[in-house]
């Protein structure tokens, strides 16, 4: 809005032309008064009063013509409009003056009417015309003409929107004001109906309604609505009128204003919306801080407390206390959680008053009163500045953390008795570690832990704080007793007695065995595992005191906890041991019967076929060399196969001998080294030894002790791949020497580790694993150990993690035992034939066997016999030389890593015939039963030949089939 816009200086200039006006009819010379619709006097001039002789209140609210000679009032009654002139010219009447005397007066009466037309009062303007001359008479016509110019001139230039209408609503002449705030054209405005288009839509109908009324009544009109402005926006104004009145009454026109009040409107609801949205914060804040489950407390900055909502009071137990400054805080009685109390610039309030500090979750204890428990609450306070940083209050918020304070102290208890009971080894030992701490959990002063004997008897595992003459009468006790723990037992239910009182009242002959007299409380509770009572536990504390359901479910958990160590795992871990121990030594048989058979024929077949050759034919002297290592590592194997075969007996039966001497240790280590260096060596497997040398010597046998390492270290090594690290660390602890072997080879699966030193386990005991053996080296090393009083356990991440194997030896003479090994028995002799089957001479034969020491023997036995040998360490080898060359005839083992014989024989049996499809095929394996054969043939070979070979079946299976293949 533009500050040449007329309505914006409308208010002051109206005002202004307010007092214009009094000041022009102060000055005239005519006497003025003012009357309402009903004639009764509202505000006579100054001069009308004189000119009387009456006083203000005099007249006040009487009728006006009451100083008129009765015989003048007919002429100028007032009945809606002003009084009629005569022959043309003004009424004239006479008034009684203060004197008594009658003067002539003429009257001029102007209606006054509100916006809606309503008639609100007249204005009476007279003049004294006792004998004055008619030149005196046209003079005052003259100036009143003048006036009523000065008033018509005032109102068309005056600032605001000033308008006049006539009787029946059409403008008497222009309005410039009215005109430029609208834009409306002069025609339009003279019109009278045009106004209508500039007022707001949704103001037609409420404007019209208080229009029509006011126009009806002749009352004053007055309504705030929306014009719209020449610059096509609406802006809010108040239009004001008042009617004017003819001297009979009637309405002659309407004076009316109209005044911008868009900016004030604008402000008046820009605050209105402030204050809203002041009111609504306030409402919220009030609710939020009212129905916070948190206590909230505000400080002013001289520490005095300003409010507390309800939940501050409900933590404290009592209403805000009124302090005037910090040191007031002390009323409120916190205390640290070791018990001394905070000095009052201490607590968080105070701290963020004084020093700004934002403090977070501090732990404050409320010390217990006549009128409530202890609590403890966790609180959290923050100063408040203002817009230049200064500190003015300081809030606090806080919560009642007491009942989760004590259920975490009772689950830090809980978890602190399960570990306690995992170290227990005996029903006392429970019985202890379960009162001891129920004990101090509980605050209680005595207790003790009773079980059911297996005839039937309730005896104490366990008592603490009883004298002993009370708690021998109640040591051992029938089932069939009058206490409180059979009573318990036999019902199942826990008992409670809050006083000594009370249980006197049921339990005479109990409470008459105390021998000092003091008012107690105490609870049995029973112990009970699958629907048995198995015993009970018993608190005591030195005072009367009722028990909360919180407290009650703590001492019965631990009652629980008890029993289930005492009795359920016992019971649950002895069956499930049974049951997976016949399970597994079910499937253990059978596994073992198919390893066994594998691992004694491997190397007997390498033993007799290297060696009827050896005997029926000349080899180079390096190839003669070769066979007779070949021989005698096989020989070797064997060996040890059926050693650990003879100590798994000699376990079994009880009798495996130990010689018992001082040893030390480091020699025992140092001789397992040198037999498996070569082993490591071949392989790339870097070996670690870090062992101590003061590790001093222990009683034990050296052979075994020896074996023992040898077989960790050979697990290490064969389960290690190239380039790995084995790592062997000896050291000496306070009550025992302790072995550690640690490799970076294929680890232990979680699952098999409880199995480890188990007889006959292995992890992969199927034709397709990797490594050999009867997994009978660690059931001897446990044995072994054990025997020395040792203990040993395997640690491992998981596959491909890597192992590590701990032995410890006590600084003790271990047992020993009696028994003599039993010398194994010599295998028979084999002849090999003098002539080859002419068969084999230029027939391509591929050999498959993932041992070297076998594929050597088949390839030197057959290439004797002038057939062309290929090799394939591997199923997947062998297939890809049958997509070089398909061979007249395959011979393949069976357990074989990754992919066995049998995989390998569907794969070949899966191609057509010119790629090798239908080659003929021998098993060459050291599975041997008639079920391993029957296998063999549904996989797809032609013939079955066991281990240990014998080659002439082999060669004469060989030549059968070339034959018929020919």
């Amino acid at each position: 809005m533009s500050s040449g816009d007329p309505f914006m200086r409308a208010p002051a200039t109206l005002a202004r032309d307010t007092l214009r006006l009094r000041a022009l009819l102060a000055d005239t010379q005519r006497l003025v008064w003012v009357v309402d619709e009903a004639g009764r006097m509202q505000e006579p001039s100054a001069s009308w009063a004189a000119f009387t002789g009456q006083s203000f209140e005099q007249m006040l609210g009487r009728h006006w013509l009451e100083p008129i000679h009765p015989e003048d009032r007919g002429s100028l009654e007032l009945s809606g409009r002003s009084p009629a002139p005569a022959n043309g010219e003004e009424p004239t009447c006479r008034v009684r003056r203060a004197d008594g005397a009658w003067r002539s007066v003429r009257v001029h009466a102007l209606p006054v009417k509100d916006d809606a037309g309503r008639l609100l009062e007249w204005l009476f303007l007279a003049e004294d015309v006792t004998g004055q001359a008619s030149d005196r008479q046209a003079q005052a016509e003259k100036a009143l003409l003048q006036s009523e110019e000065r008033f018509r001139s005032l109102v068309q230039t005056s600032t605001a929107a000033v308008w006049t209408i006539n009787a029946e609503g059409f403008p008497n002449e222009d309005s410039p004001s009215w005109r430029a705030f609208t834009g409306c054209p002069l025609e339009s405005w003279l019109d009278g109906s045009a106004w209508l288009e500039y007022l707001h839509p949704d103001d037609h109908e409420r404007v019209k309604e208080i229009w029509g009324r006011a126009f009806a009544t002749k009352t004053p009109y007055e309504i705030e609505c929306r014009l719209r402005h020449v610059s096509g926006s609406w802006r809010w104004v108040q239009s004001r009128a008042v009617p004017v009145f003819d001297p009979d009454g009637t309405v002659r026109e309407w004076v009316g204003t109209t005044t911008d009040i868009s900016a004030s409107k604008a402000a008046e609801e820009e605050r209105d919306l402030l204050l809203a949205e002041l009111e609504s914060k306030e409402r919220l804040l009030s609710a939020i801080l009212a129905q916070m489950p948190s206590g909230f407390i505000l400080a002013g900055p001289g520490g005095e407390l300003q409010y507390a909502n309800a939940q501050a009071e409900q933590i404290w137990g009592h209403s805000l206390i009124q302090t005037e400054n910090v040191q007031g805080y002390a009323a409120y009685q916190h205390f640290h959680l070791d018990g001394t109390q905070y000095r009052p610039e201490e607590l968080p309030l105070a701290r963020s008053l004084m020093h700004d500090e934002v403090v977070r979750g501090e732990i404050l204890w409320l010390r217990k009163t006549d009128s409530r428990e202890d609590r403890f609450i966790r609180g959290s306070s923050a100063p408040i500045k203002d817009e230049r940083g200064r500190t003015i209050a300081a809030m606090a918020i806080f919560d009642n953390i007491t009942q989760v304070r004590r259920a975490e102290e009772r689950a830090a208890r809980l978890q602190s008795v399960t570990t306690a009971l995992s170290q227990a080894l005996t029903p006392g030992d429970v019985a202890r570690i379960v009162l001891t701490e129920a004990l101090a959990g509980m605050g209680a002063t005595a207790g003790s832990v009773y079980r059911r004997r297996a005839d039937g008897m309730i005896e104490s595992l366990y008592d603490v704080g009883y004298p002993e003459e009370f708690i021998r009468h109640l040591r051992l006790r029938s089932l069939d007793a009058h206490t409180p723990v059979t009573d318990a037992m036999r019902t199942g239910k826990t008992l409670w007695f809050r006083s000594s009182e009370e249980s006197a009242g049921l339990y005479p002959e109990v409470e008459a065995l105390v021998t000092v007299r003091y008012d107690h409380s105490f609870a049995v509770l029973p112990m009970e595992v699958h629907g048995q009572r198995i015993g009970a536990l018993v608190l005591s504390f030195p005072e009367p005191r009722s028990c909360g359901p919180e407290e009650m479910q703590f001492m019965k958990m631990l009652a629980q906890q008890c029993g289930l160590v005492l009795e359920r795992a016992r019971l649950y871990e002895v069956a499930e041991a049974e049951r997976q121990r016949a399970e597994q030594a079910s499937r253990l048989k059978d596994d073992f019967l198919g390893v066994l058979s594998h691992e004694l024929r491997t190397p007997l077949t390498a033993i007799l076929g290297w060696a009827q050759i050896l005997r029926t034919r000349e080899l180079t002297p390096e190839k003669r060399v070769h066979a007779l290592e070949t021989i005698e590592r096989n020989a070797r194997a064997q060996t040890q196969l059926i050693e650990d075969l003879l100590d798994v007996n000699r376990i079994v039966s009880g009798k495996l001998r130990l010689v018992v001497r001082p040893t030390h240790p480091v020699k025992v280590i140092e001789n397992a080294l040198e037999v498996v260096r070569p082993a490591a060596e071949a392989k790339g497997i870097h070996l670690q030894t870090l062992l101590d040398v003061q590790a001093g010597s222990i009683q034990g046998d050296p052979d075994r002790l020896q074996q023992v390492v040898w077989n960790l270290l050979s697990n290490a090594v064969k389960f290690t791949p190239q380039g790995g690290c084995v790592t062997v660390a000896l050291s000496r602890e306070p009550s025992c020497v302790e072995l550690q072997v640690r490799d970076t080879g294929d680890g232990i699966a979680p699952d098999f580790l409880p199995r480890l030193f188990e007889r006959f386990s292995q992890a992969d005991a199927s034709s397709t694993r990797r490594h050999g053996g009867l997994g009978l080296g660690l059931s001897i090393v446990r044995h072994v150990v054990e025997l020395h009083g040792g203990t040993v356990e395997a640690h491992s991440a998981g596959k491909g993690q890597g192992a590590t194997f701990i032995v410890r030896l006590p600084l003790v003479a271990p047992r020993p035992g009696t028994a003599e090994p039993v010398p194994p028995l010599p295998p028979p002799a084999v002849r090999l034939p003098i002539d080859y089957p002419p068969e084999l001479s230029g027939r391509r034969i591929l050999v498959v066997d993932d041992e070297t020491d076998s594929r050597e023997l088949l390839t030197t036995l057959l290439q004797e016999g002038r057939a062309r040998v290929s090799t394939a360490a591997s199923a997947a080898e062998a297939l890809e030389l049958l997509n070089r060359e398909p061979p007249e005839l395959l011979i393949s083992d069976i357990g074989m890593p990754d992919m066995d014989g049998y995989a390998l024989m569907q794969a070949v049996r899966c191609r057509p015939r010119e790629r090798g499809g239908r080659v003929p095929s021998v098993a060459l394996t050291a599975y041997a039963r008639e079920e391993d054969k029957a296998t063999a043939l549904r996989a797809g070979f032609d013939a079955h030949v066991a281990k240990p070979l014998e080659p002439a079946e082999l060669l004469r299976v060989a030549a059968s089939l070339l034959r018929g293949s020919a």
